[in-house]
């Protein structure tokens, strides 16, 4: 991680895709989908920045998920929980929905 995050423009979301990816490390990637959708399922606050957000998702989801986690959350944040028009209709997460205490739980 510290060795990634001295190259100009890579901060701790590159450096955590990279590290999961390539080299198999688990991490939390929080990209602007994964930030909304762990606020709207309160598992971090709406103001957090994204670091607060890594950690705070850090100690809520076992490390093995943590990737699985980010990918599949900003897939939801893409796809279904969007930001101007949410189709909490259409969403599987909608009874759980501000209820989830831990993502583990759900798998």
């Amino acid at each position: 991680m510290e060795d990634l995050l001295k190259i100009p423009g890579v901060g701790r979301k590159t450096a955590n895709l990279v590290l999961s990816e390539v080299f198999n490390t688990p991490g939390i990637i929080v990209d602007t989908h994964v930030k909304r959708v762990s606020a709207r399922l309160g598992f971090v606050g709406k103001e957090d920045n994204p670091e607060i957000i890594e950690k705070k998702l850090n100690e809520i989801i076992t490390k093995r998920n943590w990737t699985v986690f980010s990918h599949l959350i900003g897939d939801h944040g893409r796809i279904t929980c969007k930001a101007r028009k949410p189709q909490c209709d259409d969403c599987s997460l909608y009874k759980l929905c501000c209820n989830i205490k831990r993502f583990d739980d759900c798998i």
